[in-house]
């Protein structure tokens, strides 16, 4: 059986890589030719946290969020992105990032609750 068939077997929990979120944006980001409809977040490091405070991340501080984003998310993002962002677009990458912070459990317990309540 190929890699391929093997993957496609698995349940999606599974498949997904629990240090990475996409977050799909309401809004676009526009750069020039270049349209970003979805930002990719990566687990933080306690490393990428150096000067911010812990705090100010958890109650979705913008100059914390603002620092804390170009060093997880892909394509980069500056602050300036981040300023015109959308209200709710900042708010689900803001979310994004922090979920992290919670343990493996506690994510799968309430991405399950939202579900159940979207369905």
């Amino acid at each position: 059986m190929s890699k391929d068939n093997q993957t496609q077997d698995l349940p999606t929990a599974i498949v997904q890589n629990p240090d990475i979120e996409t977050v799909t944006l309401d809004t676009p980001i526009v750069r020039g030719d270049t349209v970003i409809s979805q930002i990719t977040i990566r687990k933080p490091k306690a490393g990428s946290l150096r000067g911010l405070s812990l705090t100010d991340v958890l109650k979705l501080e913008f100059d914390a969020i603002a620092k804390l984003v170009p060093r997880v998310a892909s394509p980069v993002l500056v602050e300036h992105d981040l300023a015109d962002m959308d209200l709710a677009d900042f708010t689900k990458v803001a979310t994004a990032v922090v979920g992290f912070f919670a343990s493996p459990a506690e994510r799968a317990k309430a991405k399950a609750n939202l579900e159940s309540q979207s369905a």
